[in-house]
């Protein structure tokens, strides 16, 4: 996966350079294709770092839908915080 990821970062670079972007740009989802001939998403920083990945999908628009879903949804998500057996819902 490490090849997979490196070149992940290297076309977020691409991607923004390309589009005429500053290195600053905020969050992007990107969809690859991996070693195993399975496709992902990847959540990466405006440095290139992987912040998530998804599990794999048989094609490039299910990983891509899945891209989509995750990214309209995340703004109306509850973020719940595990500490032992107690569970605190937090809203963010």
């Amino acid at each position: 996966m490490a090849t997979a990821t490196k070149n992940v970062q290297a076309l977020a670079s691409a991607t923004r350079a390309a589009r005429g972007e500053a290195e600053a740009s905020s969050l992007e989802f990107l969809t690859y294709r991996d070693n195993g001939g399975n496709y992902r998403w990847e959540v990466v920083d405006s440095g290139g770092e992987s912040l998530a990945r998804s599990g794999s999908f048989d094609s490039a628009d299910d990983a891509e839908r899945a891209a989509r879903y995750v990214s309209q949804s995340a703004s109306s998500a509850r973020f719940e915080r595990h500490g032992g057996d107690e569970h605190e819902i937090v809203g963010v």
